[in-house]
């Protein structure tokens, strides 16, 4: 007994001592299984206390220290955990104080001795598990962001004349001024994070100055009036793992220098829940998204959380079904397959641009089958290709007219089988980690799935349908 209450004032020392780091993902990585242990042995300490003979002073101490941290939490502020601990440590050295000596034995007392041993085995048992789950949290799913940035700068939407750019700063950093600059020289600032007044199909670098210094940098290109000026897209989806081949796929797609990522969902693997959304999205494709904005759907593994809702918010992006327009291409996003909502919301979007949109893609997460209803919808409205993912594998398909590709290869492994099976009717279909590169200039598109180690693997052209 003396042990675990030695532990729990450890424990308590760990909550404290929390409140130090700065980060507040790292914080709460540490400081939730802190209080998860503390209640975990305060509970054992307790069953040990109940058994005869009992002294008062041990199990009234127990008792309040399963309970005693959370109003502190609650009301206290940021001095809350140091509060909490505060009141476990009093509530574990007074019955160390007073209750001196060895309890006298009774008869029976053997029975109920074991139950104590087999609580305090499984209480070691949790704490190691616990332990383990605090080591791989915070050194593999919630590392603190470096720089000055928590996330980003990136951008979220780009125009013929317009650019909005995003960003969260670290805790207590100053205000950011961000500004992009043309060829010519010619500076625009971007108060709040949208640059207006562009040249169209022109090359902007932009800056985030923070006390006059440069935080962080990048490019990107405005739209263009046409398909005269060569306009480059790249696609791929289910990535969101933060493995080596997402780090990798993600930094040849950024070296295209693409005007935008078309994702085809599963953005995020684990749990698309804020604090895994770093490690997820914005650190591997740090890069790309910092040239080009991010249009994506969303797939099973994004709509497991709240419906998908920490990963539309953390993009900036405008729902599950919405059309993005740059310059004559037009992306229209299904969300995780055609159904009929997707039918409706197609019929009414597709071709109807603010400008002339002659290009037009439809992004969603699972293939769309021969079937489908929207077929004859998208062969009718000229969708120049369908781009999909779901499938862990890269596939090639002319369904119903329209020219398909299945792109589910940003990072995340092959899996179980019924996620890996080539479909019968694919023009082509491999496994690999990789990319579509998607080229448009004057009247013809070009697409190339590149994999991981930089090889073209599969290519064909068309004409822009129309």
């Amino acid at each position: 007994m003396r042990a675990l209450r030695l532990l729990l004032i450890v424990d308590a020392v760990a909550l404290a001592a929390s409140t130090a780091i700065s980060d507040p993902i790292v914080r709460d990585v540490a400081a939730v299984p802190a209080l998860l242990i503390g209640v975990i042995v305060a509970i054992a300490c307790l069953s040990a206390d109940l058994v005869q003979p009992r002294r008062r002073v041990e199990w009234v101490c127990s008792a309040l220290t399963i309970v005693a941290p959370f109003p502190f939490l609650v009301v206290g502020g940021s001095a809350g955990p140091i509060l909490g601990a505060i009141a476990i440590i009093v509530l574990q050295v007074i019955p160390l104080v007073r209750a001196r000596g060895p309890r006298p034995e009774r008869p029976g007392a053997e029975g109920p001795r074991r139950v104590v041993g087999a609580l305090v085995i499984t209480t070691a048992l949790l704490l190691i598990a616990v332990v383990a789950l605090v080591w791989y949290g915070s050194t593999y799913l919630l590392l603190p962001p470096s720089g000055v940035f928590a996330r980003g700068p990136f951008l979220t939407r780009v125009t013929t004349t317009e650019a909005d750019f995003a960003w969260t700063l670290k805790s207590g950093e100053g205000p950011v001024s961000l500004s992009v600059r043309a060829p010519d020289g010619a500076v625009t600032s971007a108060p709040g994070g949208r640059a207006t007044g562009l040249r169209p199909a022109t090359r902007y670098v932009w800056t985030a100055n923070l006390d006059g210094a440069s935080a962080a940098a990048g490019a990107f290109s405005t739209a263009p009036l046409s398909t005269e000026t060569p306009i480059t897209l790249v696609s791929f989806g289910d990535y969101g793992s933060g493995t080596a081949h997402e780090y990798a796929v993600a930094r040849l797609a950024a070296a295209e220098h693409p005007a935008m990522f078309l994702s085809s969902g599963d953005n995020a693997y684990l749990l698309a829940a804020p604090p895994f959304l770093d490690r997820a999205i914005f650190r591997p494709l740090h890069a790309l998204l910092a040239e080009a904005p991010a249009v994506a759907t969303l797939g099973e593994h994004d709509l497991a959380y709240r419906d998908g809702d920490a990963v539309i918010s953390a993009l900036h992006l405008p729902g599950h079904h919405y059309s993005a327009q740059y310059g004559p291409v037009q992306v229209v996003v299904l969300g995780l397959q055609a159904d009929p909502s997707a039918l409706d919301y197609a019929r009414k979007t597709l071709g109807r641009c603010s400008g002339p949109c002659p290009v037009r893609f439809v992004l969603v997460h699972r293939p769309i089958p021969v079937n489908n209803p929207i077929m004859p919808l998208l062969r009718q409205r000229h969708v120049a290709a369908i781009l999909a993912g779901h499938l862990h594998r890269y596939e090639r398909h002319v369904r119903g007219g329209v020219l398909q590709f299945t792109v589910g290869t940003g990072g995340e492994g092959a899996g179980s089988a019924a996620y890996t099976l080539a479909t019968p009717d694919a023009i082509v279909s491999f496994i690999a980690y990789g990319y579509l590169r998607i080229g448009i200039a004057g009247d013809r598109i070009s697409y190339q799935f590149i994999d991981q180690s930089g090889r073209v693997r599969d290519r064909v052209e068309q004409t822009i349908p129309g």
